[in-house]
């Protein structure tokens, strides 16, 4: 993993603006930005299928579809029904599913968790530490603390934070342009 960040500066700057332009441009987005999706819950989506095309799975059989969960948040799963609709990465369609038991996470290709869930999702997210699920939440701290990928806001801007720890532990793997994109993290703790 730390080959991965070791890119120069320049190759980092014009992968991220090729994925900024992917995640603008992203399928969906004005669809999804109807009565029933809030243009925050379209973006979340965006990025969280632009995640996908940017991150590999260990064992992924020919034509499985991807499955994307979201917990806790019903307008990102509507807005991510929109947005990966008729897409495929590589092969592999997508799925979107609202999983309400977390015994059933590990099914989940990318799991999203809302802030309103963390404090009840912490034991299953605890399960899934040495799992392939990219994992990702917008609670404060989620990406030092349990997850991969953190969402948070900056000067009025969606961005993103990734644990490389967790990535790595995951066995998932993601690309330098992703990474270049993110402010990078590690674990708080010694696990």
């Amino acid at each position: 993993m730390a080959r991965v960040l070791r890119f120069p500066i320049l190759v980092m700057s014009i992968a991220g603006l090729a994925l900024a332009a992917t995640v603008i441009a992203a399928p969906g987005i004005a669809a999804t930005q109807g009565a029933d999706v809030t243009p925050d819950a379209a973006v979340k989506a965006a990025f969280l299928y632009n995640f996908v095309k940017f991150t590999e799975w260990p064992e992924l059989p020919p034509g499985s579809p991807l499955v994307i969960c979201s917990v806790g948040d019903d307008a990102i799963a509507a807005a991510l029904v929109e947005t990966v609709r008729g897409q495929n990465v590589s092969g592999h369609a997508f799925e979107v599913r609202r999983p309400q038991d977390s015994t059933t996470w590990r099914s989940c290709h990318l799991l999203f968790i809302a802030d309103v869930e963390m404090k009840r999702s912490l034991g299953g997210l605890g399960a899934l530490k040495a799992q392939p699920v990219l994992t990702v939440g917008d609670a404060r701290g989620f990406a030092q603390s349990s997850g991969i990928i953190e969402f948070y806001v900056e000067s009025g801007h969606m961005r993103f934070a990734i644990n490389v720890n967790a990535a790595e532990r995951s066995g998932l793997r993601l690309s330098s342009r992703l990474l270049g994109l993110a402010k990078i993290v590690r674990d708080s703790h010694v696990s």
